[in-house]
């Protein structure tokens, strides 16, 4: 018997734009449906919920254009943040802090005119691209997976037979590998964008992003690459360390922007997880920009089942 189709909304929200779509529940994005609009998450309360409504509302728009009935909604957004009952506790960290203690959910409900039965999730931004990758990426042939998504900062997820599991051997609070203690502070300033570019510029006397410096890598740059590896080896060093001994997963994935020069790192994470027999693959992410809406929905779909 095939598979009746549900659909859900999704939104992904950024430090500088929203993209939202609508995913099938067999993992596809419907074609057209995906719109990337920018935010200013410096702005007061108002101008941003009107920016995430106006999103949403597009999407909702596709949806009865192309007359694909929605079995619920999405958003994925980092933290702090009370996901079950929607309420943002962002603060101190330079984006969405007008939106401190607002219930986002119940604004958005009744900006959409949304009923109160309809289902309307919150979803940890990391945990939703982990997800989404455990659903129908990289790694969806594998039982326990860590998935890190590399950019501003690092997020993590760990998955175990497709499942987001937040506690358990090896698995820090919230599955937040980077807010764990490292050296003179957290791991996340030391496989950051913000010290990658630091490091660069300590050893170069100039100043770029991480793109560019992935660029000058692959066109012989030494410094750059030197950037890369340092940063690999920090990283891989750190999950040897930490994290792997006890979770033993048997394939680590790594999306984010950070992931498309996976190939210029990828070499000293995995020799400094190599002693670790059950690590199987050590892979890029299929999906970077897709994952974390796919995962939202699969999230939708497996609370309606």
């Amino acid at each position: 018997m095939a598979q009746k189709k549900l659909y859900a909304l999704c939104m992904d929200v950024g430090g500088t734009s929203l993209k939202t779509g609508i995913v099938r529940n067999d993992g596809l994005i419907i074609k057209g449906s995906v719109a990337v609009e920018p935010v200013n998450a410096a702005g007061n309360k108002e101008e941003i919920l009107n920016s995430f409504a106006e999103s949403l509302k597009r999407g909702i728009n596709f949806a009865l254009a192309k007359n694909l009935s929605l079995a619920g909604a999405g958003i994925s957004i980092g933290g702090p943040f009370d996901y079950e009952q929607g309420i943002s506790k962002i603060k101190d960290l330079d984006k969405y802090e007008a939106l401190y203690n607002v219930n986002v959910k119940q604004e958005l409900r009744e900006r959409l005119n949304l009923s109160p039965d309809f289902p309307f999730l919150f979803d940890v931004d990391a945990w939703a691209f982990g997800r989404g990758e455990a659903w129908s990426g990289a790694a969806q042939k594998y039982h326990r997976v860590i998935i890190l998504t590399m950019g501003t900062g690092m997020g993590s997820a760990f998955a175990v037979s497709g499942k987001i599991v937040s506690q358990g051997p090896g698995v820090p609070w919230y599955g937040w590998i980077a807010g764990q203690k490292h050296r003179d502070g957290i791991l996340n300033d030391y496989v950051s964008r913000a010290y990658m570019i630091r490091q660069y510029e300590k050893l170069s006397g100039e100043k770029i992003d991480v793109k560019e410096m992935a660029e000058r890598a692959d066109r012989g740059d030494s410094i750059a690459a030197t950037v890369f590896i340092k940063m690999g080896e920090e990283l891989g060093n750190f999950l040897a360390a930490h994290n792997v001994p006890d979770f033993k997963p048997d394939c680590i994935i790594f999306g984010g922007q950070i992931s498309r020069a996976f190939h210029l790192f990828k070499t000293p994470v995995i020799e400094a997880l190599k002693i670790f027999p059950f690590i199987h693959a050590v892979l890029p992410a299929v999906d970077i920009e897709g994952s974390a809406l796919k995962g939202t929905a699969k999230y939708i779909f497996d609370t309606l089942s």
